[in-house]
């Protein structure tokens, strides 16, 4: 496997029976805002508690796109997941989602597939995990710059249009609008 290979992480819950797919992250936990942001805002019961049996499976974006690899890939993880003790994630399995670039794809459809959004970057679309009181418990910073910002819009496809704008201001190659 080269190093440029893309990769992405799935998250399977078992108490809702989802999987989502989320950005690859290597760096310390404690930074991974995506992943906080998706449990504090879909994996928690309505007294705040985060649900129990989540697992995290690193894969190749390249392999998850292929639906024969994908189908492997879902019947791997539920046999280790129900060779932990748990009753796995079932033998009907879920849809899977890639949560972030569908939530950005309906915002984008929402401001009528602009190329040139007024909402991006916006505080508003700052992804933003609920996790401040966890933090200040832990002793660590909850300050909002000692945190990575992650955008809802670096999961949209007017996020390709800005990228290709700083190239062609850069000199790399042409961009066309």
């Amino acid at each position: 496997m080269s190093a440029t290979t893309t990769r992405i992480r799935l998250l399977f819950c078992e108490t809702c029976g989802s999987c989502e797919e989320l950005p690859d992250y290597t760096g310390h936990p404690d930074g991974d805002t995506a992943l906080a942001y998706l449990i504090s805002s879909r994996h928690q019961f309505p007294s705040g508690d985060p649900h129990g049996g989540g697992h995290l499976a690193d894969v190749s974006k390249a392999e998850w796109d292929n639906p024969r690899y994908r189908n492997q890939i879902i019947k791997q993880m539920n046999e280790s997941i129900k060779a932990g003790g748990s009753e796995g994630l079932g033998n009907t399995f879920y849809e899977t989602k890639n949560t972030f670039a569908d939530d950005a794809g309906q915002c984008w459809k929402r401001h009528n597939r602009t190329t040139d959004c007024g909402d991006y970057r916006t505080p508003s679309k700052e992804l933003v995990p609920d996790t401040k009181e966890l933090r200040k418990e832990a002793g660590l910073s909850t300050r909002a710059r000692d945190r990575p910002k992650i955008f809802l819009c670096d999961f949209c496809p007017v996020q390709s249009v800005i990228e290709q704008r700083k190239n062609d201001a850069r000199g790399i190659y042409h961009f066309k609008n």
